[in-house]
């Protein structure tokens, strides 16, 4: 069998580095499906249509797109306070464009997001830079975001957040089977990052107890909101490498390396196999591995002491970790005379393990994607 061409080997190996669909040159629409539901009784419904356009001898591209989260749930947060399951629902506008100008492409984007007690402006300028004949990547963005954290039932509650983001990454080809990339990203954030309806108790357990809790069984002498620092630099460390074995199947695995000033550290493995049964449609299986440490400041039970300043429930801030596998089919199909049909089905599952959280030891989800697009 004969290795194929240098570009496009190496354009197959660039796509599933990035897995970013939008590559290609085409315009397109179409919508997805997205379904989870784990063990701690949360489902999550969430549709997505999205569509793009490319003119201007496909030198510019402008995206749009509408998602929306619609999840009820009866978490270990919501059955301790003693309230009724909840149904919420969070909607997401994105716009972005992108031009080509030789060796370099610029572009930017905006999103904005609403649910009834949080809303999120985003705004991100990029740019890409080819060199060396297209072997080396260069690409580097800003990203601002400015939030509004507000309490359903309390109109007086409104919390800013504000969220500054620099990335840079540098993407090599190797030969025509290797491709690598390596990523930083850092992130400053300022302002209100706790949750306005977690308390936390002082000296045992704050809230009510279901039967499918425990432990402690203490009644706490203070109940306290959640309270966490409003600054928080964030650094993130990643690199990634695919190898093609042949026309047929190409191996990836990548590592990333999490460390924040709030002292919660992270690392996780990614492990891909993908495989071409034939052109236009691709089989992936992924494994996911994540470990963390816990915040500095983060209790599992907190003494009833005057002098704390900061406490927390956040299951996210406790040390844990997790395991994922998923098993996605990608294909294409020809529609007639310029219009294909691509298609994309996804299933996967999770289990996260938290080794110091009261009352919550592991929780299992499984979800599943189903996309269709119409390229043009």
């Amino acid at each position: 069998m004969n290795a194929p061409p240098r570009r496009l080997l190496a354009s197959v190996l660039a796509a599933l580095l990035s897995g970013w669909a939008g590559t290609a040159a085409a315009n397109e629409g179409g919508g997805s499906l997205f379904v989870r539901g784990d063990s701690d009784e949360t489902v999550v419904v969430a549709p997505r249509v999205a569509g793009n356009v490319v003119f201007n001898e496909e030198r510019t591209r402008v995206d749009a797109s509408y998602s929306a989260d619609i999840w009820t749930s009866a978490s270990i947060d919501i059955r301790t306070a003693a309230t009724q399951p909840i149904t919420e629902q969070r909607d997401q506008i994105d716009l972005s464009a992108s031009h080509e100008l030789d060796d370099v492409t610029i572009g930017g984007s905006y999103y904005y997001s609403g649910e009834n007690d949080y809303w999120s402006h985003g705004f991100t300028l990029r740019s890409e830079q080819e060199l060396f004949g297209g072997s080396t990547t260069f690409a580097e963005s800003v990203r601002y975001v400015h939030d509004v954290v507000g309490r359903s039932g309390d109109p007086d509650f409104d919390r800013p957040l504000d969220s500054l983001t620099l990335r840079a990454s540098l993407t090599q080809i190797l030969s025509p089977e290797a491709i690598v990339q390596a990523t930083w990203e850092g992130t400053y954030r300022n302002g209100y990052q706790a949750s306005p309806y977690r308390f936390v108790g002082l000296g045992g357990f704050c809230g009510a107890m279901p039967d499918d809790l425990q432990e402690p069984t203490s009644v706490a002498s203070f109940c306290v909101p959640e309270s966490h620092p409003t600054e928080r630099f964030r650094n993130a460390f990643v690199l990634r490498g695919r190898y093609a074995f042949s026309r047929d199947a190409s191996g990836g695995l990548g590592y990333r390396l999490y460390l924040d000033d709030w002292g919660v550290s992270s690392h996780t493995a990614v492990a891909q196999i993908a495989w071409l049964p034939e052109p236009g449609h691709t089989v992936t299986l992924r494994y996911r591995f994540y470990t963390q440490t816990a915040a500095a400041f983060y209790r599992s039970t907190y003494e009833a002491r005057e002098d704390i300043t900061f406490v927390t429930r956040d299951r996210e801030l406790s040390p844990m970790f997790s395991n994922r596998v998923a098993l996605s089919y990608g294909g294409r199909a020809h529609l007639t005379e310029g219009v294909d049909l691509k298609v994309q089905v996804a299933l996967g599952g999770s289990v996260f393990v938290y080794q110091d959280f009261v009352g919550l030891d592991e929780v299992f989800s499984l979800d599943g994607t189903i996309a269709a697009t119409l390229e043009l």
